[in-house]
């Protein structure tokens, strides 16, 4: 009934790498590196950090990477009313017609999601996007601020699971921007030595929408 997806086809050797919670200043570095290994991405945006970063926007449209639904509140969708989940979704469509942007791919804040909202998605037409790779990349830097640790955050748990979890069709879990935390430093280097060291092993690097519907469309 629902159109809820965490892979693409285990016999093709394609993946896609996604970028939660962005835009940011990271969010141009990531461009940086993409275009550098001729990668592609899907970004699934935060509604409201668009507004002041619409140049960013512009150039992930120009650069043809893909765009996701990820509300405009970036609030849990688990206890919320399916009034309110309603508007959130379509509140962040409508800022990306702003930039003739349209897109059906949705992914829930934090994955966090209720009957309620699988009801609003499957209503509202979205194909809901997980991943069979999730590089917890924010924990460390979370970690290190509920702790108080100094020093710089640890970036080998996240490339190691990257490297060694990522199979044909999968959909991997970055962010470029950390809620509650701010600016994500680690997500640089982080993919200097994943996109490389994936490319390596033969993957190709595609949009969600390409994985997951290339051959239906």
């Amino acid at each position: 009934m629902f159109n809820i997806y965490f892979h693409g086809n285990r016999k093709n050797k394609k993946i896609a790498i996604t970028f939660d919670d962005g835009p940011s200043k990271e969010t141009e570095k990531v461009l940086d590196l993409l275009k550098k290994y001729n990668t592609k991405a899907t970004f699934f945006i935060w509604g409201e950090r668009i507004k002041g970063r619409e140049k960013t926007i512009e150039r992930i449209k120009k650069e043809g990477h893909e765009f996701g639904n990820h509300t405009f509140s970036h609030k849990r969708m688990w206890f919320k009313s399916r009034k309110f989940m309603k508007e959130d979704i379509q509140k962040y469509d409508d800022e990306l017609n702003k930039f003739e942007i349209k897109t059906n791919l949705f992914r829930f804040p934090g994955f966090k999601f209720g009957l309620n909202s699988l009801i609003v998605c499957w209503k509202l037409k979205k194909k809901m996007i997980f991943a069979d790779m999730v590089s917890n990349d924010w924990l460390n830097p979370w970690l290190k601020m509920k702790c108080n640790k100094k020093g710089p955050v640890k970036i080998d748990k996240p490339i190691q699971k990257t490297l060694s979890k990522t199979k044909n069709g999968s959909i991997l879990n970055f962010h470029d921007y950390l809620e509650g935390i701010g600016s994500h430093k680690e997500i640089i280097p982080i993919m200097e030595k994943v996109l490389p060291k994936l490319k390596e092993k033969g993957f190709e690097f595609v949009t969600v929408s390409e994985l997951l519907f290339e051959s239906t469309q």
